[in-house]
C-alpha cells in the first residue's frame, strides 16, 4: 500500500454529512452568493446591482435587481417582470469569472518541484529500453484516464484557458483536489461543471457512498467489488467484467511496448529486469498478475540497477476504494543503503513476532518480504502521478499469493522533498504546531526521513494484511473498502513508531535517532490532518483519519500533551503539542495491540470505537485538527514535474 483511499451489513463509513454545495441556479449551474454576483458585476463594469434577496434565498429575482446610474427605462436585465436572455448571459459570464477565480487558487495550491534524472551516459540499449518504458507510461496514464472517466472530458474545446488547461492535466481530470477548493462547487476545469463519475461504474447510475452500499448488498458483491474488475449493467442485473477484457486494446499496446523494453533489457545485460518486462507484458495480455509479481518479488537492489511497477494496484482514487488504479513508478536503484537494509532484514521475523506477542489473537507467520529497497524516481504515472504531493514510500502486492505469502516488495523514494527549500518548508510548518523542546528534536536528516517511512511500508508486510481472511473473508469485505483502508494505514503508521524501540534496542539506531523519528513522524501527521478528514464525497481520508487517530490516543496516554507557549514571531500565546518521549513506547505498543486485534478477529464494532471516538467524537478535540488546517493554509504542496536529460 501507499504511504501519502462495501458496506450493508458490515461497518459502515465513518459517518459525517456529505458536503453542502451551494444551490444550483436557474441555469443549471453552481448559484452565485449576492456578494459575489455583486463583486463580479461591479469588476466586469455592469450598472446592476442585486440589492436583495428575500424570494428563492440564493436566487437572484427581478424584483431584487437595481440598474444603477442614470436609467433610460428600466434595466435591460429585466422586462415584464421577468429576468431577459440579458441576465442569463451575464450570469453564465459571471459564473465563469468566479470559476477561474477558484481554479487559479487551486493552481496556487501547488508548487512545481523538481524531479531531475540525468541519463546521458546510459549505453544506446539501456536507451532503447528506457523510451520504451515511456511510452508504456504515457498510454498507462491515458488508460488511467479512462478509469477516471475524464478521458474524452474536455475535448470540445472547452479547455479554451490556460489555467484550466493547467488544472486538468495536473488533475487528470476537471475537478479540484487541494484543500481549500476541493469543496467549491466553483472548482472545475470544465464551464459546464461536469459531476464527478469513476470508470469502473456504470455511467447511468448515481455515483455516490449509495452505490457502493448497493454493490456490496448484491450476491455476487465479490466480484463487483474485485480489485480487478468493473461493474457493468446489463439485463441480468450488475455484472463485473474483468479488467482485460474492459480495456483489452489499451493493455494489449502496452504489452507491446513492454515487450519492446524487455528486449532492450536483455541486450543490456538487465537480466531480472528483462525478465519482469517480459511477466508484465503477459500479465497486461491476460489480466492475471501473478505472473509479474513473482518476476516483480525477486527484483532487488542487487540483481538490477532499475526499478519499475507497472501494474493495477492502488484503490484510494476509486469512489467505492475497491478498485485498483493502473500506475508507472520508474526508478534507478540507489544503493547508498544497502547497509541499513541489510540490518533490518536480520529484523524482520523478530518484527513479525512480537506483534503476537503483544496481541495474543494474532498468530505470527513467516515472512519473507524483502525489507525496502531506496529508489530515486525517474518518472510517475497514471495513478502514481498525484497532483499534489507524492508518494514516498509503497509495498506491494496487496492481493494475490506473493502478498499472502510475505514476498512483497517495499521501497522507499529516497530523491524526493530531499531539496534545501523543502526542508526548509518542513521545518517551518512543524514549528507552527511542536512547542520549542519538541521542535529541537525535530530533524530534516535524510537517514530520519528515511526509516519513519522505511517502518511504515515494512509494517504494511507483517501482521493482519490487506488480503488476510477471516471465515474466507477479506477486509474489505468484513470492514468495507474505505474503513478497511484507513486500518491498514493506521497499522503501517503506528508500525513506524512501534519499531522505532524495536530498531534502538537493536543498537540499529541511537536514542536521538528515536525521538527523532517520533517526532518526525507527528509532524507528518499534521500535515494530513491540514487536508481535512473526509474527501468531498463522504470517504474518510485515510492517512488524515489514521493521523487524528494517533494524535488522539497518544494525548489519551499522556504521551503527547497541548500546551501553552509564547510565539517567538508574534508574542502572542498559542496552543502547541509537546511529546513526552518516555511514554511513547508504551502508549503506541497499546495502540498497535488494538489495530492488530481488531484486524486479526474483524471486530468491526471495535473498529467504528477506535475510529469515531478520534475523528468524530469526544476525543476529536484533543487532536486539534481545525488549529492544524487553519496555521498550513498559507502554504502549498510540491506538485512533482519530471525532467530526463538523454544527452545528445
Amino acid at each position: 500500500m501507499t504511504r501519502i483511499k462495501l458496506m450493508g451489513g458490515m461497518l459502515a463509513v465513518i459517518l459525517v454529512a456529505a458536503p453542502t454545495f451551494a444551490k444550483q441556479s436557474m441555469y443549471g449551474l453552481p448559484a452565485l452568493s449576492r456578494a459575489d454576483f455583486n463583486r463580479l458585476a461591479a469588476a466586469a463594469g455592469v450598472p446592476v446591482l442585486w440589492a436583495l434577496d428575500e424570494g428563492q434565498i440564493g436566487i437572484p429575482e427581478p424584483a431584487e435587481l437595481v440598474g444603477l446610474g442614470v436609467l433610460e427605462g428600466s434595466t435591460p436585465f429585466v422586462a415584464d417582470g421577468k429576468l431577459t436572455p440579458a441576465f442569463e448571459k451575464l450570469y453564465r459570464r459571471l459564473v465563469e469569472a468566479k470559476r477561474l477565480e477558484v481554479v487559479r487558487k487551486e493552481l496556487d495550491q501547488g508548487i512545481p518541484t523538481l524531479v531531475r534524472t540525468d541519463l546521458s551516459r546510459l549505453r544506446p540499449a539501456e536507451k532503447l529500453m528506457v523510451g520504451h518504458i515511456l511510452k508504456a507510461a504515457d498510454k498507462i496514464e491515458a488508460l488511467f484516464q479512462k478509469q477516471m472517466a475524464t478521458d474524452e472530458l474536455g475535448k470540445d474545446g472547452t479547455l479554451a484557458d490556460a489555467e484550466s488547461a493547467a488544472l486538468f492535466a495536473r488533475n487528470q481530470g476537471p475537478w479540484c483536489m487541494a484543500p481549500q477548493t476541493e469543496r467549491d462547487p466553483f472548482c472545475n476545469a470544465l464551464s459546464d461543471f461536469p459531476q464527478r463519475k469513476w470508470g469502473p461504474y456504470p455511467m447511468d447510475m448515481e455515483h455516490n457512498l449509495e452505490l457502493c452500499d448497493l454493490l456490496a448488498s448484491q450476491a455476487n458483491s465479490d466480484k463487483l467489488l474485485d480489485p480487478f474488475t468493473v461493474v457493468r449493467k446489463t439485463d441480468e442485473g450488475l455484472v463485473a467484467v474483468p479488467l482485460i477484457e474492459e480495456y483489452q486494446a489499451e493493455m494489449t499496446a502496452i504489452a507491446a511496448d513492454l515487450d519492446l523494453a524487455a528486449k532492450a533489457a536483455t541486450a543490456a545485460g538487465e537480466k531480472a529486469f528483462a525478465r519482469y518486462l517480459t511477466a508484465a507484458a503477459k500479465s497486461f495480455r491476460t489480466g492475471d498478475w501473478l505472473g509479474a509479481d513473482e518476476a516483480w518479488s525477486v527484483m532487488n537492489s542487487r540483481n538490477s540497477r532499475w526499478y519499475l511497477r507497472i501494474a493495477p494496484d492502488e484503490t484510494y482514487w476509486d469512489l467505492c476504494q475497491a478498485k485498483a488504479g493502473f500506475h508507472v513508478s520508474f526508478a534507478l536503484i540507489d544503493r547508498s543503503a544497502l547497509a541499513l537494509q541489510d540490518q533490518l532484514t536480520k529484523l524482520r521475523s523478530q518484527m513479525e513476532k512480537s506483534l503476537g506477542e503483544i496481541a495474543p489473537a494474532y498468530k505470527p507467520r513467516s515472512v519473507k518480504f524483502s525489507m525496502p529497497d531506496f529508489i530515486e524516481i525517474i518518472v510517475n504515472s497514471g495513478n502514481s502521478r498525484s497532483p499534489l504531493g507524492a508518494t514516498i514510500g509503497q509495498s506491494l502486492p496487496n492481493w494475490g499469493k506473493v502478498a499472502n505469502e510475505g514476498r512483497g516488495r517495499t521501497v522507499v523514494m529516497s530523491n524526493l522533498y530531499t531539496d534545501p527549500d523543502s526542508q526548509a518548508l518542513a521545518k517551518t510548518r512543524a514549528a507552527l504546531m511542536l512547542e520549542d523542546e519538541t521542535l529541537a528534536l525535530y530533524s530534516t536528516d535524510k537517514r530520519v526521513a528515511l526509516i519513519d517511512i522505511i517502518l511504515h511500508e515494512a509494517t504494511h508486510n507483517l501482521g493482519p494484511h490487506s488480503d488476510s481472511k477471516i471465515d474466507g473473508k477479506d477486509p474489505r469485505q468484513i470492514f468495507g473498502g474505505p474503513v478497511a483502508t484507513v486500518l491498514e494505514e493506521l497499522k503501517a503508521q503506528t508500525g513506524a513508531w512501534f519499531y522505532t524501540e524495536l530498531l534502538r534496542k537493536a543498537g540499529v539506531i541511537s536514542d536521538l535517532e528515536a525521538k527523532q523519528i517520533y517526532t518526525h513522524a507527528l509532524a507528518w501527521s499534521f500535515g494530513h490532518l491540514s487536508q481535512g478528514l473526509f474527501a468531498p464525497n463522504g470517504n474518510p481520508k485515510p492517512y488524515s483519519q489514521l493521523s487524528a487517530i494517533q494524535v488522539g490516543f497518544l494525548v489519551d496516554a499522556g504521551a503527547l500533551a497541548w500546551v501553552d507557549t509564547v510565539d517567538s514571531a508574534t508574542g502572542q500565546t498559542v496552543g502547541k503539542f509537546k511529546l513526552d518521549y518516555e511514554k511513547v513506547p508504551a502508549a503506541v505498543s497499546d495502540l498497535m495491540a488494538k489495530v492488530v486485534t481488531i484486524k486479526a478477529t474483524g471486530d468491526t464494532a471495535a473498529a467504528k470505537e477506535l475510529i469515531d471516538r478520534y475523528v468524530v467524537g469526544d476525543g476529536a478535540k484533543n487532536v486539534h485538527q481545525q488549529e492544524i488546517a487553519q496555521r498550513y493554509l498559507e502554504f502549498s504542496k510540491g506538485t512533482l514535474v519530471y525532467s530526463i536529460d538523454f544527452g545528445k
